[in-house]
This record gives C-alpha cells, structure tokens and sequence, in this order.
C-alpha cells in the first residue's frame, strides 16, 4: 500500500514538472517573440512565425502568400477597424498584453505612417519600470520615445543615424525617414508601445521592415492602376467625342477659329 501511495506522488510529481517545463517553454516563446518586437525590425514576424503555437493562444494568427506570419486586424487604414483584443492577457516581465494594434497613415505632402505595436493593461510607469532596460525619454504629455533613429536618402553615409530632432509635431523632411519606439497612455489605464516608421518612403523601405504588408501594397498599386486606367479611358472617349462634334459641325468649328483670328 505505501509503494502504491509513492508510486502515485512519483506520478503526480512527473507530471507538474512536466506541466511546469511546458509552461515555462512557452513562456520563453513569447518573450522572445515581445523582445524581437521591441527591435522594431523584422525579426519580429519571423519568431511570430516560429512560434505560432504560442502565440496563437492569445490571438489567432494568419499568413501572406509569400508565408509571412502576422497578426491579422480588420483594416489597417480604419480607426476604429485596426486593433484586435486578445483571448487572454499575454504576461511579459510582469507586464499584461491584451492586444495589438496596426495603424497605417498615407499622407499627400509629408509622407507615410505606419505603427504596429501591443497593447498593455498596465499604466506607464508600470512599463518603464519593468522595461528598464530601454531608455525612454520624454516625447509629449502623454508619450514616451526611444530609439529613435534617421535615415536621410541624401547622406552620403547611407545609415541610420541618431534622431536627436525627434520632437512632437515636427514631421520627417522630405527625403529622409524616421523610426523609434513609442510608449503612448490611452482610456482604462492602459498603454500602448509601438513601433513606428514613416516619411518618405519607398515600397522596398516599407516591405523590408514590414514585410507583412506586400498583400496590401500590391492591392493599393493595383486598385491604383485601375484607377489610372479608367481616368485614361475616359479622357480617350471625351477626346473622341470633340472631334466626332467637330466632324459633325465643320462649318461652326471653322466660324469658331475664324473668332479666335
């Protein structure tokens, strides 16, 4: 009887030590996936895509043609569209993710927006302490900046560089990019980080950081050929038709010029 009461301990014991190493497995998973993150670069959606099954727990993830694995929200270029909740908050060094957020801003004169980031059930100073390791300094009332980086097409250095002009309210100078990592409070005591890279940039600038958005790059360029094109068409058959009315009316084009003499 005792032999069969240690036998069950044994076996009780194996598997939390079991339960205990998955969990702390998949614990490591999604730091790393977060700490990929906070880079700002593309290695984020690679450990998304290493670890899917981790991840998924939380909030579903999809994949582009080209597998590219991402977190999927209803529209990047809508409001109250571009943010997804998660089914359970994700822990990171303390901290609560409750969700992501993936905001895209096109912009006639100054350029292109893009920020993808989390969102956190935690209060600013809550985060700063627990990121430490990051030295957030001062943006605006309510938002922290680090890492903020320039890239200016015109250097002959061809490098990012130390963005020591990023202030609020001052937007990239044409022919340059800016990038840097933001830590925003929002409504309930939540904060948000998000990445953020914009000004002028270029399909390959974006896709190289965000590579992610080649479906809806390539949708935009062909939505926009299809506009080019039908504005050609019916330039052509407004062209087509002044010339049949003049074809039709000689005698009164000819008056008209005679007018303009």
């Amino acid at each position: 009887m005792l032999l069969k009461k240690i036998s069950v301990l044994i076996c009780a014991s194996s598997f939390s030590c079991i339960s205990f190493a998955q969990t702390n497995n998949m614990q490591d998973e999604t730091d790393k996936v977060i700490d990929t993150f906070l880079q700002c670069d593309n290695q984020f959606f690679e450990q998304l895509s290493k670890h899917q099954e981790s991840i998924n727990q939380y909030v579903d993830l999809a994949t582009t043609p080209n597998n590219v694995t991402y977190i999927p929200v209803e529209s990047i270029q809508k409001p109250d569209k571009n943010k997804v909740m998660f089914k359970k908050p994700l822990k990171y060094h303390g901290l609560e993710i409750v969700g992501y957020q993936n905001i895209y801003i096109s912009t006639t004169l100054s350029g292109q927006f893009l920020y993808w980031g989390f969102i956190f059930d935690n209060k600013q100073d809550e985060i700063k302490s627990a990121l430490s390791n990051i030295n957030w300094l001062h943006y605006s009332q309510n938002t922290y900046i680090a890492n903020a980086k320039i890239y200016d097409k015109k250097s002959k250095s061809k490098t990012w560089e130390d963005d020591i002009y990023a202030i609020d309210g001052v937007i990239p100078r044409f022919s340059t990019i800016n990038k840097a990592l933001y830590l925003e409070s929002s409504a309930n005591n939540q904060s948000s980080i998000f990445c953020s890279i914009q000004g002028d940039l270029e399909k390959e600038t974006i896709l190289t950081a965000r590579p992610d958005l080649k479906p809806i790059i390539e949708k935009q360029e062909a939505e926009l050929q299809e506009r080019i094109k039908a504005n050609q068409e019916k330039m052509q058959k407004e062209k087509e038709k002044q010339q049949n009315q003049s074809q039709t009316n000689p005698t009164e084009a000819n008056s008209k010029d005679g007018e303009k003499i």
